[in-house]
């Protein structure tokens, strides 16, 4: 299962991706994590069931 979601962006280079990663202030955690859509608690929920 996919854990992050795309987030989509303009660069075009490397030296774009680089400099785009480092002037964000969100996380891709903080921003996209899937199970967070679901319920506050879903990663956790899957720790405890042995999914990781």
């Amino acid at each position: 299962m996919t854990c992050t979601a795309a987030v989509e962006s303009s660069a075009e280079t490397l030296d774009e991706v680089v400099s785009e990663i480092t002037a964000s202030r969100i996380s891709e955690r903080g921003e996209t994590r899937i199970d967070d859509k679901v319920t506050e608690a879903a990663m956790e929920d899957r720790k405890k069931g042995g999914y990781f």
